[in-house]
């Protein structure tokens, strides 16, 4: 330590050498040996293929020297090619999570395969510095951690180079103009599709279905202000609006909360993706290093291995992948371990009702209405219905409505109108029930006139109808014709169902 009190510093020179002596043996008879670094730490802090991300050239210092210096556990994060869709999405909760791993004392350090381009244009697109950034644009590190990188296909010695160039000619890149490339490019290529078919991938093919299924276990994974293009598709902002072309409609699931919903994690992925090949001669340099994949260290302060994860196939860049950063846990907290962007996250929430396969097929009868009105009319009439009876029903209908606060008119077969009275009873809220019959193909002269009758008072021809305090809300997602309700499963998502059962 550095000394500036001057009597300090003679009072040290004062003492006896035997004292002195005897301290220092006594401190070495205490200290503690310090703990060996782990062979992979020794591997990435040795590795000389690292380069500066801004200026190409080799680092001034071993890559983890800062961390050991001042004390820090290191954790790194070995990307594959900057231009690969899981680097940019890996990388979006690491730069969340930045600051509580400085909080922390962690300190985090990226590798990624590329050039300096491609660097810069990673840092923009996704924000991460470039002091958290080296560069390995041969690969090599990646090989000497012996990450996967596929099944390990060769191309037969059959398959002349001409169909290998028709091949490559496909694929983004197209044919290298070094002929003695052809062959090497063409095998990495040839794995890293195989990867993305799942072949020699674990968990590959299940993230690609959670990416478009959603996932209950995750929370959400776009902003309501997020919006992406790609070509004449427009999504957003968020998860709702959707535009192709000329057509324009609202995704089914875009008044549900608290999770990943249907698609949702697909499109952050279509935005990357996006990113990517608009760009895809400025992010991959390296096409021998295409089916490379990477890896997740964290080292304590003496470089000793806390933890460790090698991605085994294309989107697998964690062993948890609804939260990828639950491993760190321990270290940052669960709070932002779980949920680094900080967006909804509650499972979806106690009230699952009204959701599922249900909602869209309910969506797609909304195009059938004008058949269903048609149908209605005409089935009364066949029947012989009069103005009397159409009276008759009109009253029934208002004596209900009038002495009772909830009432829905069902069907006893139909799906939607049982799950009506599930999400009904999964608030608590107390209803009567008007079972109209069957099925609509069903119905005598008397349930046919009701159904009318309904349809003339409210505008919907299906069931179920759903009335609160008199007011028709729609059916379980057919909102009422004034637009003032969006349904009784759209009430319940947004909060206003509970409002209206216990007001």
């Amino acid at each position: 330590h550095k000394t500036t009190n001057n009597a300090n510093m003679k009072s040290r020179h004062l003492l006896p050498a035997t004292l002195t002596t005897t301290l220092v043996i006594a401190a070495s008879a205490f200290s503690t040996p310090s703990t060996p670094s782990s062979p992979i730490y020794n591997t990435i802090q040795s590795s000389s293929s690292l380069l500066d991300p801004i200026t190409g050239k080799e680092l001034t210092s071993p890559i983890l020297s800062s961390a050991a210096e001042n004390s820090k556990k290191t954790l790194v994060v070995v990307l594959p090619q900057l231009g690969e869709f899981d680097s940019s999405e890996y990388c979006e909760f690491l730069i969340a999570a930045e600051q509580s791993l400085e909080e922390n004392n962690i300190e985090l350090q990226v590798v990624g395969i590329g050039d300096t381009t491609a660097a810069q244009n990673f840092c923009d697109f996704t924000g991460l510095s470039p002091e958290r950034l080296c560069i390995d644009p041969s690969g090599s590190l990646h090989k000497e951690l012996n990450v996967h990188c596929g099944p390990n296909f060769s191309v037969p010695d059959g398959i002349t180079d001409d169909v290998l160039k028709f091949f490559l000619r496909q694929l983004p890149g197209g044919i290298p103009t070094d002929e003695e490339q052809v062959r090497p490019i063409a095998t990495s290529w040839l794995n890293y599709l195989a990867m993305c078919a799942g072949i020699g991938a674990p968990g590959t093919l299940q993230e690609i279905l959670r990416g478009y299924f959603g996932d209950k276990n995750a929370p959400e994974r776009f902003r309501d202000d997020d919006v992406v293009k790609a070509g004449f598709i427009t999504i957003g902002p968020g998860v709702g609006p959707t535009k192709i072309g000329p057509l324009s409609y609202q995704q089914w699931f875009a008044d549900e909360k608290g999770y990943q919903r249907p698609v949702e994690l697909a499109t952050v992925r279509l935005k990357n993706m996006v990113e990517v090949l608009t760009k895809w001669d400025e992010y991959v340099s390296n096409y021998n290093a295409i089916s490379l994949r990477g890896a997740t260290y964290l080292f304590d302060e003496d470089g000793k291995e806390l933890y460790s994860y090698k991605s085994r196939g294309v989107l697998t860049y964690s062993e948890t992948m609804a939260r990828p950063l639950s491993f760190l846990s321990p270290y940052i907290g669960e709070d932002v371990a779980r949920n680094p962007l900080g967006l909804e996250d509650n499972g979806g929430g106690d009230l699952v009702r009204g959701r599922g396969v249900l909602k869209p097929a309910g969506k797609l009868m909304s195009f059938l209405s004008f058949l269903f009105k048609l149908e209605n009319k005409l089935q009364a009439q066949l029947l012989g219905a009069d103005d009397a009876d159409y009276a008759a029903a009109r009253k029934d209908i208002e004596d209900t409505l009038s002495s009772n606060k909830i009432v829905v008119y069902t069907y006893l077969l139909s799906p939607f109108s049982g799950e009506t009275l599930a999400v009904l009873d999964e608030i608590g809220a107390d209803y009567e029930t008007v079972e109209v019959g069957l099925e609509w193909f069903l119905l005598d002269k008397e349930k046919s006139v009701l159904r009318a009758e309904l349809l003339k008072m409210t505008g919907q021809s299906s069931l179920p109808h759903v009335f609160i305090d008199g007011k028709h809300v729609g059916g379980l997602f057919t909102g009422s014709s004034d637009g003032n309700f969006p349904g009784l499963a759209g009430l319940k998502e947004s909060g206003e169902l509970q409002k209206m059962v216990d007001n």
